[in-house]
């Protein structure tokens, strides 16, 4: 499918469109993958609303499609945040797809402030969440550092305690991963060819998990 930075945009916009009712979407995959993107929405973290980073749903998105992934993204802010707090429906239907669908991945969106000096942040909780298997993190750490990425592990983002990679390991056994990408990437039209390099990065990675 060939894209444009338009085309991205407008098939973001219209996705939270068609589901601005729902407090979530997942969508069904045929692999051991599962994509999530809780903050495409705006969020309510302790009483404080928190921005959303749109980007982040694109990624997860266009990547469900082309890895045939399963996919749950948030769609309405319901004044919590589900990437913070614990019994939430987004991470009860985590749990479900986890438990019915032998998902053995989890890999979860965010996007970054573009005033950061990183490109990629890969969250681990400081290898924890991926201890199961360190050498796909290892592969996908050494792809994009070669195609030209800044990435940084575990900083300032280390996908601890509250957060749905922790939530994926330490109560459902899922081997997790918190990728936050820099929103200059996925919101600029400037860096629309990075951005389609991160896509066949990741499209490719995530092929590669049995």
């Amino acid at each position: 499918m060939k894209l444009s930075f338009y085309g991205v945009l407008e098939k973001r916009k219209k996705f939270f469109r068609d589901n601005a009712s729902k407090d979530h979407v997942i969508l069904s995959g045929t692999n051991s993958v599962l994509l999530s993107a809780p903050h495409g929405v705006y969020q309510v973290r302790l009483g404080k609303l928190k921005h959303n980073e749109p980007g982040s749903a694109a990624i997860a998105l266009l990547l469900g499609q082309s890895t045939n992934s399963y996919l749950i993204i948030k769609t309405q802010n319901n004044n919590d945040d589900a990437n913070f707090d614990e019994g939430c429906p987004y991470r009860k239907t985590i749990e479900n797809l986890v438990n019915k669908n032998g998902i053995k991945y989890l890999i979860d969106f965010h996007g970054m402030d573009k005033k950061r000096k990183w490109d990629i942040n890969l969250g681990s909780h400081l290898g924890y969440n991926i201890e199961s298997n360190v050498e796909i993190f290892n592969e996908l750490e050494k792809e994009l550092t070669s195609q030209g990425f800044s990435v940084a592990i575990d900083n300032p983002f280390m996908a601890q305690y509250h957060t749905i990679s922790s939530f994926a390991k330490q109560k459902l056994g899922v081997w997790a991963l918190q990728i936050e990408v820099n929103c200059s990437i996925t919101n600029e039209k400037k860096n629309f060819d990075k951005f389609e390099k991160l896509l066949k990065i990741l499209e490719k990675w995530i092929k590669s998990l049995k």
